[in-house]
């Protein structure tokens, strides 16, 4: 255990009660060099004598100095950070993107912020303030956009703006989108050309917008072929697997005669397969099953999980690499007009339909 009580730290202590923070006066006066060498080493190391850096860092170690970001932001007028708004930090979509966008934008020198409004339409704007304010180099929201004092502020920001997996084509923004109606109205067409006629919807959070869009596609379909489209169970909370089993079984008590089910997310699918292999009804021989947002998870599972799958991974790289061209060409020509990149969805046929 480390005794704080020592001369040492006590000198620390004392110091600290001032400010709170360790101060680049008292880094300089520990290395015994002044204020605009401790301020050079850090910011340009190479015009500083390795000697002089060896004493620096040696005085940063022993103080725990942490650099002030945002006064090397305002002298050099350069920020090496990426704000990043998700709508959610469990849901599938939103972990893979941001992992692949992390890493991505980790390798060029670029550290990425976050911040997470929980679909809440109030706390967006809240949120995107909070994150301006840090002076990032760069803004990048995924998922859709709830509130209009959010798409002000991004509007506002004369900063590079990415929006992906959204619903909208901001002028402002680069837009990198996959048609989740469309997705909705494709599985739905697979299902009804294996001759089933009762198919139901679930679904779960996904913005305001975007989850009417599912939720039409599915009934697009249905109707197109002159079948009902009344069976359909929604929450405005993010999936789970538990609600997958409890509107499964709502949905069966309502119609017993249920053939197959459409899920917005892996998640709720997972839950509706446990719930059906509690009470012995057997995938797909008495239920065909289907998702549209899949992993690779739905390999794993038995049956395993017929699903579309929205290459978020590749979503967040392509992201990536606009932001590092724009970034490095301060210059070039920002979206004024809606930019948008489309991102296919890719079909898997598994056992579970």
């Amino acid at each position: 255990m480390i005794n704080v009580n020592t001369p040492y730290f006590m000198e620390k202590i004392r110091k600290r009660k001032g400010t709170g923070r360790v101060t680049l006066q008292e880094v300089a006066q520990r290395a015994g060099v002044g204020s605009m060498t401790v301020s050079r080493a850090l910011r340009t190391p190479d015009l500083v004598s390795a000697k002089l850096r060896a004493k620096i860092e040696q005085a940063i170690a022993e103080l725990g100095y942490i650099p002030n970001s945002a006064a090397g932001i305002l002298a050099s007028g350069q920020s090496r950070t990426v704000a990043v708004v998700v709508p959610s930090l469990r849901d599938y979509a939103s972990s893979v993107f941001l992992q692949s966008l992390q890493a991505a934008l980790n390798d060029n020198g670029y550290q990425v912020v976050i911040g997470c409004h929980d679909y809440q339409a109030k706390k967006e704007a809240e949120v995107l303030s909070t994150l301006l304010q840090s002076s990032p180099a760069a803004l990048v929201v995924f998922g859709a956009l709830n509130a209009e004092q959010a798409v002000e502020l991004l509007a506002n920001s004369a900063l590079p703006v990415i929006c992906a997996a959204g619903e909208d084509a901001y002028p402002f923004a680069l837009n990198l989108q996959s048609n989740i109606g469309d997705a909705a109205y494709f599985l739905t067409e697979y299902l009804l050309r294996q001759g089933h006629q009762r198919i139901g919807y679930i679904g779960a959070q996904m913005g305001r917008k975007m989850q009417g869009q599912q939720l039409s596609g599915w009934s697009r379909a249905m109707l197109h072929h002159n079948y009902s489209a009344e069976q359909s169970i929604t929450t405005p909370y993010v999936a789970t697997m538990e609600f997958g089993r409890q509107a499964i079984s709502d949905m069966l008590t309502r119609q017993p005669e249920l053939e197959a089910v459409v899920c917005s997310h892996e998640a709720i699918a997972l839950g509706v397969l446990f719930e059906c292999q509690r009470r012995l009804i057997k995938l797909p021989g008495m239920l065909a099953l289907a998702c549209v947002e899949g992993s690779a998870n739905c390999d794993q599972i038995h049956p395993s999980l017929t699903s579309l799958r929205i290459d978020y991974a590749k979503m967040a790289h392509e992201a990536a690499k606009r932001l590092q061209r724009w970034l490095a060409e301060p210059d070039a020509e920002r979206p004024g007009t809606p930019q948008t990149v489309s991102f296919p969805y890719k079909f898997v046929a598994r056992q579970s339909a």
